[in-house]
């Protein structure tokens, strides 16, 4: 597979994926619904865009585990370590407060958080990664990932009450694509990874900070997650030069 078209196939299926949340966000519109039947909603089409990487993986005979595993590289760290500075990157939301209050949103909201980590981890660090690292090395296939996951979801960021918090909005997202990347090349591993996105995703939508509190929280997670990024980029590089070193005597 040409590097172009591998860039292009990923596109393609950043656009599938998302463009379940669009219909379902349409959906959602049109219908008036409810905060907890929107959420639902949501929820069900993300679980139905779940089938089509299966569908993909019997189609094309590739194994599951190729998928929830990168398949870029098996060799390399297999440890949860790599999964405690993800656990950093949760505590500004959790310490601003979290509204628990309406029981049944946040079990819907929860069961549609857990929808989103499963199917875009899929999307993109199960397939995505997959296709790029045919192409291109562990560090290009990192940012060029990056760039299509935050560019997918920088439109998002638009529903925000202020313009610095569509900024804030918009870098975390391409933050997250960056640490996410990152994390699922070292591990071998993106399950971890989907916990993680629902978590992330779920306590962003439960936030009950406003105003400057919230930017501060939008700002110091982002922080976070750019010191993080920067840490699993060092070790990225460090464990590709290691294999690289090692190739030979294998050879």
């Amino acid at each position: 597979m040409t590097r172009s078209r591998s860039v292009i196939a990923s596109i393609l299926w950043a656009v599938i994926v998302i463009a379940f949340a669009v219909v379902s966000g349409v959906i959602v519109v049109v219908s008036k619904a409810d905060a907890t039947a929107s959420r639902l909603i949501q929820a069900a089409f993300m679980y139905a865009s779940i089938a089509i990487p299966f569908v993909y993986c019997k189609v094309r005979k590739i194994a599951l585990k190729d998928i929830l595993l990168t398949g870029i590289d098996r060799e390399g760290v297999k440890t949860s370590l790599f999964y405690l500075p993800l656990v950093a990157v949760l505590l500004p939301m959790i310490v601003s407060g979290v509204d628990l209050s309406d029981t049944g949103y946040v079990l819907a909201t929860l069961l549609f958080t857990l929808g989103v980590g499963i199917a875009e981890e899929l999307y993109f660090r199960g397939i995505i990664l997959r296709l790029l690292g045919k192409s291109f090395g562990p560090l290009p296939v990192v940012f060029i990932s990056m760039l299509i996951f935050g560019t997918g979801h920088a439109s998002g960021a638009f529903v925000e009450s202020s313009l610095v918090l569509v900024l804030l909005s918009i870098v975390n997202a391409f933050l997250f694509g960056w640490v996410a990347a990152e994390t699922a090349l070292i591990t071998k591993n993106i399950v971890p990874l989907m916990v993680f996105h629902c978590l992330f995703d779920f306590f962003t939508y439960q936030m009950v900070a406003t105003g400057d509190a919230l930017i501060m929280v939008y700002a110091v997670r982002g922080t976070l997650m750019t010191v993080v990024a920067v840490y699993l980029l060092i070790r990225l590089r460090q464990q590709s030069e290691d294999r690289r070193v090692r190739s030979p005597q294998a050879a």
